[in-house]
Parts: structure tokens; sequence; C-alpha cells
């Protein structure tokens, strides 16, 4: 049991717009035992000066994918599963020396990667995963040649390359949706991922389609409460948004395309949504991964709905800060950091990015009950929270940039590591410590 305490740090919370006085924080094991601005007993502690530092949760992503860690179409090419699982292991290190100490992986398969990260072979966040990503044919997921037979689970059809890598299933039909949801609880997901609507990347899908009946997302909704947990998906219009609150899920990824009508549901059924702000930004139009016939009518639906952020603000809609980072190592970490810059940007408050990435997004994760891997609370700093933190440079409220926010997303690797963050400390281990 490790035994730390930090003096002279002034606190951001993750719920309060404001840094404290100064305070000392101890913690004891994985626990935040202490935070006071009356002297601590450091007796068989290691004593951190903070030196008027800020002090705040460890980040949390949302919604990124540890195993999509090469451009589509290298991926589709040549990679097997040991190319992806390898490369994982730094996608996991680079996630966690950005202040990232849990995460929530929405499409793939990083069991293996969570293992040996929860038993220390591996520097790492903590993983919520989703296992392989559920979709319909000619859905979001689906990535397979035109002539590719109708998928099924038992095995009679040949799979395509992203089925084969573990980062999607493909099915039809209540039954096959069952069975897909049920083989990733039994690998170990903590919540299921469906594909709900069109997207960006997938060749097969407009934008604009709903995907999967509403007895398909009833049998979806229905397994995964069976296990305690819920459904997220991946979804962007109002037809399908609406079709995804009637059947129960409980987080909508991206939902960019939205009506205030249907925000204004949401914020009354108490659903979360999980967008990355860079997809509304001009810089998503240059992303690689997006598939060339539909630069033209993103850019349109990002001028048509432009006013979503702020509804979703007015309205009081819970909203997780989310990466969606995938692609290569140096596009992925880039996109982080400019997540966080174009987020600022949109939502027009820092404290609002910093409260998506901490106390809302725990919020978020601790929707998978019984199935939550990591019990205790996280995203706060606080007594008898989980003892997963940051002290940076400066105050984040004011400058994002002392988080490695940045308003490039291309060009050049991005630089390593982010030199104001001091500390990084997950379950009471500190994985960086420069002070």
């Amino acid at each position: 049991m490790t035994h730390t305490l930090i003096n002279n740090v002034r606190v951001f919370d993750g719920v309060t717009d404001g840094l404290s006085e100064p305070m000392n924080v101890r913690v004891t094991g994985n626990l935040i035992d202490a935070v006071s601005a009356e002297p601590l007993d450091a007796d068989g502690c290691d004593v951190i000066d903070g030196g008027g530092r800020t002090v705040m949760p460890g980040l949390i992503d949302a919604h990124m994918h540890y195993d999509i860690n090469m451009n589509f179409a290298e991926l589709a090419a040549r990679a097997d599963r040991s190319d992806l699982a390898i490369r994982s292991v730094e996608v996991a290190r680079r996630t966690l020396m950005d202040g990232f100490t849990s995460t929530r992986d929405t499409g793939g398969s990083p069991f293996g990667l969570k293992r040996a990260i929860d038993c220390g072979d591996v520097d790492g966040p903590r993983i919520y995963p989703s296992g392989p990503m559920i979709s319909q044919t000619s859905g979001h997921g689906d990535f397979g040649c035109n002539c590719r037979p109708n998928p099924h689970l038992t095995g009679n059809h040949t799979l395509d390359a992203w089925e084969v890598l573990g980062l999607a299933h493909i099915v039809d039909g209540r039954d096959q949706v069952l069975a897909a949801v049920r083989q990733n609880l039994r690998q170990g997901a903590s919540q299921i991922k469906i594909m709900g609507g069109g997207g960006g990347s997938s060749p097969w899908d407009p934008i604009d389609t709903t995907q999967f009946t509403t007895d398909e997302w009833s049998a979806a909704v229905e397994a995964a409460e069976d296990w305690g947990t819920y459904v997220c998906t991946h979804i962007f219009t109002p037809r399908a948004v609406n079709r995804a609150l009637d059947a129960g899920v409980k987080s909508l990824e991206h939902a960019f395309f939205l009506d205030r009508e249907t925000v204004e549901r949401i914020a009354e059924e108490g659903a979360f949504v999980v967008p990355q702000a860079w997809g509304m930004s001009p810089e998503v139009l240059k992303n690689p991964n997006l598939d060339p016939t539909k630069v033209e009518p993103v850019r349109q639906l990002q001028a048509a709905y432009s006013d979503v952020p702020k509804w979703l603000v007015e309205c009081g809609v819970k909203v997780a800060f989310a990466s969606d980072l995938l692609g290569t190592f140096d596009d992925g970490q880039l996109s982080r950091r400019y997540e966080l810059h174009w987020r600022a940007v949109m939502y027009e408050s820092n404290f609002e990015v910093l409260r998506q990435a901490t106390s809302v997004a725990a919020e978020l994760l601790a929707l998978s009950g019984p199935r939550n891997p990591y019990p205790g609370k996280l995203g706060v700093i606080e007594e008898g929270a989980l003892a997963d933190l940051l002290v940076v440079d400066g105050n984040p409220l004011d400058d994002m940039t002392v988080l490695g926010a940045s308003d490039v997303w291309t060009g050049a690797p991005a630089p390593e590591p982010i030199e104001s963050i001091r500390l990084i400390m997950k379950d009471g281990l500190s994985y960086k410590n420069t002070l």
C-alpha cells in the first residue's frame, strides 16, 4: 500500500467552477483519504510539494478505440490481430501520458490489453470495453465488399477484415443481435455498443440512415439490462435517436445532427450524449478515414446543425468528453489534443469541457453497474474517491493548453510528453512525477 501526501495545491474537484484555496491532498492505497486546508499527518508518506499548482481528477475519454490504430485502408489490407494488439500497447501508454486515467472503448477487442494493464504488465488507463461494435448488414460497422453474402454469427459466411480482427459483428434479426450482445458480455464487456445510424467512414451507409429495427434494438437493450448494464449507440439523426430512446438506450455517441425537440427529449430521458467536437470542425473534412463521397454531405450537415452544442447545454443534457481516437498514433493523439481545444471553442467554457471530461464522464462509466470493472468513485477530487489525479502547471480553467490542447490536428507528430502535466496518478500509483 502506497501513501502519498501532496501539499500546497489548489483543487479543481471536477464539479465546481473554480479552484480552491491552497489545500493538501493525501492518498492512502488507491483512495483519496483526506483533502484539507490544514496540515495533514505525513507519517509514512511520500511527500510532494505541489508549489501552488492545480490538482484535478484524471481525465476520462468516454469514446475511443484502442484497436483501430491504423488508417482504415491499411488495416483492411494487411493487418492481423497481433498487429493491432501490439500497437494498442502504445496507444494505451500515450493515452495515460496525456493525463487520461480512464477510458471507454466503444468498438474493438481490448480485453487482453485491459487485463495486462490491470495486472501491471502494461502502463495504461482503466478500460471499460464494449467489445466488437454490433452492426447490421450495410451498417456503420460493415466495411466488407459489396458482394459478400449476408453475415451470420455461426460462421457460415466469409468474414470481412473487421470481423476477423475482432472489431465488429455484422448481424441481422433479433436472434443474431442477441447472440452478438451475449458474446460480448461473455468476453467481459462492461457495456454494449450498437451502430444505430449511418456514418462518415463506412462505405455502404449514408449518414441520414436509421439502422436496426425496433425489435432488434429492444433485443440488444433487453440482453444488456439482463446483465445489469446498458447500450450505447453510434447515431446522428432525430429519427434514429428517438428509436434508440424508445428502446431504452442510455448513451448516444456523436449525435450531432439533431433538432431542438429531440435534444429536449434526451434531457428529459436522462440519456447521455457523447460527441467528439472535432467532428463539427473544418479539420474533420481532411480526415483520411472520411469516405470521399461523404465530404460534401458532412460539410452541409455541419452548417445546418451548428446550434446543437448550445442546445445540449441549454437543455441540461449530460455531455461526456470523447475523442473518438482512432487511426495512426500521431493522428489519434493529435485528434485528442485538438478535441480539448475545439470543444472549448464550441462550448465557450473551459469549465464545461473539464466537467465533461471528469465528473460527467465518470457518471456515464458508472452506468455499467455490476459490470463496472472498477467499482468506486471516479472523476472527482474528494475524500473516498479513487486516487486518479493530475498535478498541472497553471490553471486549466483559464488555459486549456496546460493539458495539451492544440489548435493543430494534422502535421508534425504530437509532442510528447506534455511538460505542464507534472504528476499522473492512477489508482494511487504515480506513472509520471516531475515535481
